[in-house]
């Protein structure tokens, strides 16, 4: 008696399943669902055989979810979803948003190639994180990854399984949303370059009957080297800028010099309009070498747990995405901090080249140097001194080179899957190279006076190093970007 009832209600659903999509076929000629069958999340027990074999039935269409009422509600919500206009008002909140039942806070979402092959990646708020980043009005329910039960659905109504990664690395947490491209999606944004639309849908809740997020996504324009070009390209991605970006023309300028072809502004904040002048300024002289991220999340009232930060290591992560294809080295790092090759390296890209070829590593470690000020309770009037690059304001260092702790590095984007602000979390092997060979120079606040390590009193000795080599170099090079004219107040 089971096994007829059971037989009864696979025919009824298989014959629903072909006639639905005969009448879509009908609306929507060249529609075909591509879908994947496996979730990493939760543990199911599979289908029996007979089950499989009748979802080869329906015509073009084979069940994603792990339950009958799972496929049935994924089904009626791809369809859905594909019946929309692209320009359709549905009410879903657009990342970055709270998903609309409260368990996801998303900040943003790009498409890769590197991350499990060719996928989208919604990077999220880590959930034991969202009620204090929240606003206290919104009322929130954050769930962990093996309490949830995630879909993609493509504007054509294709339907892929997400994949949750809740990384947490101290006082560092991030939530990762991963699920592969379906054919139409890989096809709109590589070989059309078009925006993709793709909804973010739960089957968590079997009454939610549509999806609760939607995103925009756009691949980046390639633009870091030609592919005849035998340069490795390294691209260099800020920390979340708060505040006009002062000082990010010499910084800039000094790390074109040492060998990165592409950087990244994370702007939180350009109140005086200051951020788009540099920016207009470099898209004339040097098109593409700029890119800017809206790392903003006013409208929406977050504030970070960690007060000194601006959702940092959700940051890092974007950067990976959003720039791991285009790049064989990236890093991130505050606008204080200077990767600096030592002699007799010129370029990072001589060092890197000369010490580890083309090896197979995830990163290289990087220790920190810091540049203090003469005096612990004030700055010299050089040190004052904004018209100078800070290269050459600040030429006291902590006596001790170097201070564990406050490393940062540069690393293969495709061959990490998780960062944290100082290392990668996971990824192949982390190389820590000759003190004599590479560094970052951690110079004081240029604003205000930092505690920094080691810079106490009688700690500190003098060091011209970095200043003697680079510092007419830079000048030489700002000079050319401003065409000999231009105010020096934009340094």
């Amino acid at each position: 008696m089971k096994r007829a009832l059971f037989n009864s209600r696979m025919l009824i659903f298989v014959f629903i399943s072909n006639l639905s999509i005969w009448l879509f076929r009908h609306m929507k000629p060249n529609y075909v669902f591509v879908t994947i069958t496996q979730n990493s999340n939760n543990s199911y027990t599979p289908y029996s055989n007979e089950c499989n074999d009748r979802s080869r039935l329906a015509d073009g269409w084979k069940p994603v979810g792990h339950t009958i009422d799972e496929q049935n509600l994924l089904h009626n919500m791809s369809i859905v979803v594909a019946a929309w206009p692209a320009n359709t008002k549905d009410n879903i909140p657009t990342v970055p948003c709270l998903s609309a039942d409260g368990h996801l806070l998303v900040l943003s979402v790009a498409a890769s190639r590197i991350r499990y092959g060719i996928s989208l990646t919604f990077v999220a708020v880590y959930p034991t994180d969202m009620k204090a980043v929240l606003p206290k009005h919104i009322s929130s329910h954050p769930l962990a990854s093996n309490q949830q039960s995630l879909w993609c659905i493509f504007s054509d109504g294709s339907v892929t399984p997400v994949y949750i990664y809740d990384s947490t690395y101290y006082r560092e947490r991030v939530s990762l949303l991963d699920c592969p491209l379906s054919q139409f999606a890989n096809d709109q944004l590589w070989k059309l370059n078009q925006t993709i639309r793709v909804y973010l849908a739960s089957t968590t809740t079997k009454d939610r009957k549509i999806p609760i997020l939607k995103a925009f996504v756009k691949v980046p324009v390639v633009s870091i080297t030609s592919l005849n070009s035998s340069q490795e390209s390294f691209t260099l991605c800020t920390s979340p800028l708060r505040n006009k970006a002062n000082y990010l023309v010499q910084w800039i300028e000094f790390h074109r010099l040492v060998g990165f072809t592409k950087f990244v502004i994370y702007n939180t904040t350009d109140t005086d309009n200051y951020l788009s002048t540099v920016i207009n300024i470099y898209n004339q002289k040097y098109p593409g070498l700029v890119d800017v991220v809206q790392w903003s999340f006013s409208t929406l009232g977050l504030a970070d747990v960690v007060s000194i930060r601006y959702f940092q290591v959700e940051a890092l992560h974007d950067c990976l995405i959003r720039y791991g294809d285009q790049s064989e080295w990236l890093s991130a790092i505050d606008l204080d901090e200077y990767i600096v090759p030592l002699p007799p390296y010129k370029t990072i890209v001589d060092y890197v080249q000369q010490n580890f070829g083309r090896r197979i590593i995830g990163s290289i470690n990087l220790k920190s140097q810091f540049f203090c000020s003469k005096n612990s309770s004030k700055y010299t009037p050089d040190e004052k001194d904004t018209n100078r690059l800070t290269i050459e304001r600040f030429t006291f260092r902590a006596r001790h080179l170097y201070e564990r702790g406050r490393e940062k590095y540069l690393y293969r984007p495709r061959f990490v899957q998780y960062l944290s602000i100082h290392r990668q979390v996971i990824g192949l092997s982390k190389e820590q190279p000759s003190e004599k060979h590479i560094t970052i120079a951690h110079y004081v606040s240029m604003t205000r006076l930092r505690a920094m390590r080691g810079c106490g009193l009688n700690e500190t000795v003098k060091d011209n190093s970095i200043r003697n080599r680079f510092v007419n170099k830079v000048k030489d090079v700002i000079e050319t970007l401003m065409n000999k004219h231009s105010n020096r107040s934009i340094l």
